[in-house]
This record gives structure tokens, sequence and C-alpha cells, in this order.
């Protein structure tokens, strides 16, 4: 579309791979009035797309942390020098593997306005360098992150005056949000995690906020 600059949310897939599910939802992110960037996480080992969790499995196993947030940065920054992009009005957006590269990118950027993870693992050793406001959605019946992981990340967010924001879903599982796969997507939680994740970007990257600020006990949904 014509105009702008507008902000930019960089977009993160879970460990399938950059499919078809993730390229529509930068899509949506468009729509909404976002410069949208989705990152190939496989891209350093030839990029790669499966449906087979064992080879997914291989394919994550395989991506090393450093390099992959130094592509990330690399990405946030081409996004600054690009016209149609507000300079540092940038948020993370990332789902179970990519989410917890999004918190991680969050921890090592600290000019990121935001970040939404949808049940991402926690890397509880470097929370203390996080500075952005965190929205994470939570599955009730989550066999891969534990309710400590997503208890820790209140805790250390809180403690350090940063807004931290969960919302756990009844009745889902991991990757409740995907419509591509039928035995855990749960279409009433994802489009209430959507809806909370376009209003949470809305107020951080859209609007001229500050970003760190304190955690009201009425903001923290679980």
């Amino acid at each position: 579309q014509k105009g702008g600059p507008y902000p930019a949310v960089i977009i993160l897939h879970e460990w399938w791979g950059l499919n078809s599910h993730f390229q529509d939802l930068a899509y949506r992110v468009a729509q909404h009035g976002y410069v949208a960037l989705a990152v190939d996480q496989y891209s350093r080992i030839g990029g790669a797309v499966t449906g087979d969790p064992e080879l997914a499995a291989q394919l994550m196993g395989k991506v090393k942390t450093a390099d992959l947030l130094h592509d990330l940065n690399d990405a946030a920054e081409y996004l600054n020098f690009q016209d149609y992009v507000k300079k540092n009005r940038i948020a993370v957006l990332g789902f179970s593997m990519g989410g917890s590269h999004s918190l991680s990118f969050a921890c090592a950027r600290r000019q990121l306005r935001a970040a939404v993870i949808f049940y991402g693992h926690v890397p509880t050793e470097k929370l203390s360098t996080l500075r952005c406001p965190v929205l994470y959605h939570q599955a009730e019946n989550d066999e891969s992150v534990t309710e400590q992981e997503v208890d820790h990340l209140v805790s250390a967010l809180t403690a350090n005056k940063v807004m931290c924001e969960v919302h756990k879903y009844p009745g889902t599982a991991h990757s409740f949000f995907n419509a591509t796969r039928p035995d855990v997507y749960k279409e009433e939680a994802a489009a209430e995690a959507w809806s909370r994740t376009l209003a949470f970007l809305d107020k951080y990257i859209l609007a001229d906020h500050p970003g760190v600020r304190p955690l009201p006990d009425s903001q923290r949904v679980r």
C-alpha cells in the first residue's frame, strides 16, 4: 500500500519451517497495517519445510542461536533502512520454537518495542536484559513449556518493572493457534489470541508509547 512509514513486525515460525501457514500469517499482519517480515530460521542450513516431527526436531537442533540472533538483528536493521518503515518501531512475533527465539531476541535487542510469544520456551538466564513489553499466550495443557517457565518469566519481568501480560487458554495444547494442525487447533482460542495480539501491537508499536512500564496486577491474566 502507498503511504507510510509503518511499524514493522518480524515473524518467527514453528519448527516446521516457513510454510504456507506462516506466510499467510505475514499477510494478516500486513493487512492490519504493519510491515511484516517472516524470517526463515532455517536459511543458514538451506531452508526447509516439513510436516514430519522427527525431521523438524533435527532441523531445530541445527539452528545456532548466536547465528540466528545475528540474522534477526540484521533483519531489524534492514527494516530500519526502508523508507516505508518507522525506524525502531519494530516488534517480534514468534510461535513455539520461534517464540523461544523471539524471547531471546528481545533480550538481545533493546530497541525492540514489543514481543508477542505463543507458547515458547523461556530463556531464564537472559531475562535480566529484556526491556520491551511482552505478551505471552500460554496453552493450558502444554507438554513442552512448563508452568514454572512462564511463572519465572512473569516474576523476572515484574521485578524489572517490565510489562508482561500472560493469557492461558483453557482446554488448549501446544500449537493451538496453528490451523494446519487439526489435532491441536482451537479456533475460538486462536481468534481470541489473535485479537489480543493485534491490540497489544497497536498499543506498543503503533502508538507513541515509551515501552517499559510497571506491571499492574490487573494486567496479569493467568
